[in-house]
């Protein structure tokens, strides 16, 4: 029973510090934002203009955080199975791009795209403006770490392995599209989406959790292309029909 005992100490020990270990891993990676513009641009007449107010610059918690979701434990006569599932949430700390400016820089660029409007450099004398408050960004996934340790006659062996998984990406926005002092529409943009891990388990440690930031930062930038998407329709929807 000692026997059994000392051999279960270095997977506790795992286990209690998990959370830690890999949030600490993790800050070590900043993930680039991007995401393809693959709209058919759009010829239409830009002689009325748009000014874009600044997104808030609190839409993203500051840092990345990492919690403890379960811990399970199989104990058999032969071998014993750890499991530990961690909740990974994206933070601006894991990216290269300020947030606020990477959603104003695609919008611009979207913008000039499929925009039926020119986009003006500050409110005063632009037709029309542009208010968005974000109500949700959050930006999570599962992070798996998993130990098996196999009892021997006269030794043990301890294998471990970690495993990423798809990143959720839950944006709200609310809109106010408004010409001069009066409000044109008010509306809500939801966007839940769910992004693939394609490398879920990898040989090389840093690899696997490089692309993990990785992808939870593509769920991001592939969220915001939709909601800029929907907004420009609706903003061009309105202008056409004036």
């Amino acid at each position: 029973m000692k026997y059994f005992t000392l051999l279960l100490v270095p997977v506790f020990l795992f286990s209690c510090s998990g959370s830690k270990m890999l949030l600490k891993s993790l800050n070590k990676y900043q993930a680039p934002m991007d995401y393809l513009h693959d709209s058919k641009i759009t010829n239409c007449d830009k002689s009325e203009s748009l000014f874009l107010f600044d997104i808030d610059s609190s839409v993203l918690d500051s840092v990345t955080s990492v919690s403890k979701i379960n811990h399970k434990v199989l104990p058999f006569l032969f071998f014993n199975y750890e499991e530990l599932n961690l909740a990974v949430q994206l933070g601006q700390s894991s990216l290269k791009t300020n947030y606020p400016d990477f959603f104003k820089e695609s919008f611009r660029v979207e913008s000039q795209r499929t925009g039926c409007y020119s986009l003006a450099d500050n409110p005063s004398g632009a037709e029309y403006s542009l208010e968005i408050k974000y109500d949700t960004c959050i930006i999570k996934s599962k992070y798996q770490q998993n130990s098996t340790i196999l009892f021997l006659l006269l030794a043990y062996s301890v294998s471990t392995r970690e495993l990423g998984f798809p990143a959720e990406a839950n944006l709200a926005l609310h809109v106010r599209f408004k010409k001069g002092d009066d409000l044109v529409f008010e509306k809500k943009y939801s966007i839940d989406r769910i992004q693939p891990f394609l490398n879920n388990q990898s040989v090389n440690v840093n690899n696997l959790r490089s692309d993990f930031v990785n992808n939870m930062a593509e769920s991001l930038s592939l969220g915001t292309k939709d909601c800029i998407e929907q907004i420009i329709n609706d903003i061009n929807h309105v202008i056409k029909k004036k």
